[in-house]
């Protein structure tokens, strides 16, 4: 891996620890004498499959901004990517700026229209069905009853989508970077979809942040909607309601927190002013 990268960014190169998800990949920043990227190794021999992601998202729009791949190593499962530029919209969501919300609502509207009804072919369709096995994937970490009441309300709330344009598919706040322009990280899993299944998942980890951090979190909603809807871009709100409450379902087997279930059984949000006492789904299985 050095020496491919050595040969991308100069001698030496030094690397700095991003993340790491046990099983699936880690992420690291390369910089060497000729400048940085962004790495990641995997678990799996999946490289070849995102590059290939990656690389046919960079015929989409000036705004926003996705990744450049700059090195795809197979064998040595890699794949080192250019840096996008910016703050993540975590920052404007904490501090309440409704003008970067609404500009990441632009560039998401636009994204989508770009490639809707043009979807690049290596993308797979990203199906109900598969929304559903994942969350049945996740709902494994919960108490037995408490699993068992996510998998049947997210049978409830299955709706039968198309896929019509390029999704990101794991979208939060934390994956769009503001900047002088809008851009976007971590298209690993990009697929074609749905866009209400993109802004659904967004709105509901603003009502995970609003739940655990007591604060406006769930106020970024707002704007960010209207960016959206400014680009021209039309989203089904029956459809995105129901994305917005699966990828709950979701969440509350990733993070534990039982009010997101109450969240998901009932249409539209609702706000947090305070971060609830409960301790989470802690009953042993």
């Amino acid at each position: 891996m050095t020496g491919a990268l050595e040969g991308l960014l100069g001698a030496p190169v030094t690397f700095e620890p991003l993340k790491h998800k046990p099983g699936r990949r880690r992420t690291l920043r390369a910089v060497g004498p000729r400048g940085g990227a962004i790495v990641k190794i995997y678990a799996s021999e999946r490289a070849a499959t995102v590059a290939a992601r990656v690389g046919a998202l960079a015929a989409g729009p000036a705004e926003p901004i996705v990744p450049q791949v700059l090195l795809c190593d197979p064998a040595g499962r890699m794949v080192a990517l250019s840096y996008v530029p910016g703050t993540p919209l975590t920052q404007a969501v904490v501090t309440n700026d409704g003008d970067a919300c609404a500009r990441a609502g632009l560039a998401l509207g636009a994204w989508h229209a770009f490639w809707s009804g043009s979807v690049p072919r290596c993308l797979k369709p990203h199906t109900s069905d598969r929304e559903i096995e994942i969350i049945d994937e996740r709902s494994e970490a919960l108490p037995i009853e408490t699993a068992e009441r996510v998998r049947v309300l997210a049978r409830r709330l299955r709706p039968v989508w198309s896929c019509p344009t390029v999704v990101h598919r794991d979208l939060y706040e934390d994956q769009i970077m503001v900047g002088d322009r809008i851009g976007l990280i971590d298209l690993d899993d990009a697929a074609a979809g749905p866009p209400e299944l993109d802004i659904g998942n967004l709105l509901a980890h603003l009502e995970l942040r609003a739940l655990r951090e007591g604060n406006g979190s769930a106020e970024a909603a707002a704007p960010l909607q209207e960016g959206y809807v400014a680009s021209g871009a039309v989203l089904d709100p029956l459809l995105l309601d129901r994305c917005r409450r699966l990828s709950l379902l979701r969440l509350a087997g990733i993070h534990r927190e039982p009010e997101l279930l109450t969240l998901a059984a009932s249409p539209g949000g609702r706000k947090h002013s305070a971060r609830p006492s409960a301790r989470g789904f802690d009953t042993p299985r």
